[in-house]
């Protein structure tokens, strides 16, 4: 029987890579091993993970020396603590560099779901949709929890309080989300995206979209924004400085895999800005989407990608989900890893060598 060995996450962390239903479902083909306090941050104990099958071990050398699948979002391995029969599966982002895994040196094979392809069949394991999407949701909460009003017009004894005004950039999940929340707060929403395709998805969540016309597309993309000319990128930034200033909240959302985000906030927008407004910026891990310029104090930023992770708890059950998923399909289809489009799509490494096309471009 093949062992799993589910890693604690870095310390700045809170999400875990399975939950204990996971390990459940796992433990019927597999020895699950643990590492001891990897879903504490997250709501699970120890306790829970043993009654559920998992063995929990407090020694990581021999948790990685005695393992032959290893399991984590995107947990540090040491290169050298582990023998070469290893599988890593992950959401290790290896699009933005792999300075930090140089583990998949090792003669094993490493599969990133960050990078599998956006397709029916994948969508059970679609760890970037899931994640994305509780983002966009707390990035509403958050816009929420530090602006200093009301989101629903409120009619009282006092008088009427006026809706709060969010803008959404960016209409992936995370932004639909966004939308979806922040609607039913009882805001009035407006939203942009360079992919002409969104407006009815806006709109049908009672949004209002934004629209610039002369936007490049790819049919290709896999539902992905592409990079745009310099032209068409200064007229997004013109307009949405426009449409600045009577907003309370600023959602950013736009990012373009293995590149760096699009500037959509400029020095014009920032200084258009009402005083106190917010802006959540959910593309900070590639540069952001927020020119950096610290031009005025009358707003207040927020740059953080992983939002998710202060939802810790549900982050963990879908990504455990999607996780569990994927191996599933993996064993269906180990044998066939070079003609199966999922498989092939996800695996960042083998035998000690780099084999995803786009990083071999990159």
């Amino acid at each position: 029987m093949k062992s799993i060995a589910l890693l604690k996450e870095k310390d700045d962390r809170n999400i875990v890579a399975l939950s204990p239903a996971n390990v459940k479902a796992l433990a019927v083909n597999y020895t699950v091993m643990i590492e001891s306090g990897a879903g504490l941050k997250a709501g699970f104990t120890d306790d829970e993970y043993a009654h559920h099958g998992g063995h929990i071990i407090e020694n990581k050398e021999k948790l990685l020396a005695n393992a032959d699948i290893l399991i984590s979002y995107a947990a540090e391995i040491p290169v050298n603590s582990f023998t070469e029969a290893n599988m890593v599966i992950g959401c290790y982002h290896v699009l933005d560099g792999l300075d930090d895994f140089s583990f998949y040196k090792k003669k094993l094979e490493f599969y990133s779901l960050d990078l599998l392809p956006r397709t029916t069949l994948a969508q059970s394991m679609d760890v970037l949709s899931s994640l994305a999407s509780l983002a966009g949701y707390q990035a509403v909460i958050e816009g929420l929890n530090k602006v200093k009003k009301v989101a629903p017009m409120i009619a009282g004894a006092g008088g009427t309080l006026q809706p709060m005004h969010v803008l959404v950039l960016g209409v992936g999940v995370a932004g639909l989300q966004a939308i979806a929340t922040a609607k039913r707060m009882g805001a009035v929403v407006s939203a942009f995206d360079v992919r002409k395709q969104t407006q009815l998805e806006v709109e049908s969540l009672g949004a209002k979209f934004i629209e610039i016309e002369g936007a490049k597309e790819d049919q290709e993309s896999g539902g992905y924004a592409i990079e745009q000319g310099e032209d068409f990128n200064q007229m997004v930034q013109d307009t949405i400085a426009k449409n600045c200033e009577h907003i309370d909240v600023i959602i950013t959302t736009a990012r373009i895999p293995g590149r760096k985000a699009p500037i959509l906030i400029n020095e014009a927008a920032l200084k258009a800005l009402k005083k106190d407004s917010i802006i959540i910026d959910l593309a900070a891990s590639t540069g952001g989407n927020v020119i950096q310029q610290d031009i005025s104090k009358h707003y207040a930023l927020v740059s953080n990608s992983e939002l998710f992770d202060q939802l810790a708890y549900s982050s963990s059950l879908l990504l455990g989900n999607n996780i569990c998923n994927f191996l599933k399909h993996w064993e269906k289809q180990a044998d066939k890893d070079e003609k199966d489009d999922i498989l092939k799509g996800a695996l960042v490494a083998k035998g000690g060598q780099i084999v995803h096309p786009r990083l071999i471009q990159n």
